[in-house]
């Protein structure tokens, strides 16, 4: 891993000179830094942006489902993905759709699901 002091001026160069909303690709596969641009009394940050690759290295999705901006929120989407109820959801939802046409536009009232 690179020195702390070199990944942080990096990031400071990286806030100056993306735009709103402008992007860079890291290291990581699927993991891209976005900056996030200021709002009322929060200023300009940068944050981190998760979309999976496919086997070829492109982005499964045109923009990143998750912007994580800090570790403790970070930790809150890990101990989701990590929870053996929400696996096991997705796995039935999964399932459900394969046998649902996957052009169905069906519309319905919202329903709390407890899982």
């Amino acid at each position: 891993m690179e020195d702390n002091i070199d990944i942080n001026s990096k990031l400071k160069n990286l806030l100056n000179i993306l735009e709103d909303w402008g992007k860079t690709e890291t290291n990581v596969p699927g993991v891209k830094i976005i900056k996030i641009p200021a709002k009322k009394d929060v200023p300009e940050r940068l944050g981190i942006e998760i979309n999976p690759v496919d086997s070829s290295g492109r982005s499964i999705k045109k923009t990143g489902n998750i912007v994580l901006t800090n570790m403790e929120l970070f930790n809150m989407y890990s101990d989701l993905f990590n929870n053996q109820k929400i696996i096991e959801l997705m796995e039935e939802i999964e399932d459900l759709r394969k046998e649902l046409c996957p052009n169905s536009s069906d519309k319905h009232e919202k329903i709390v699901f407890k899982i």
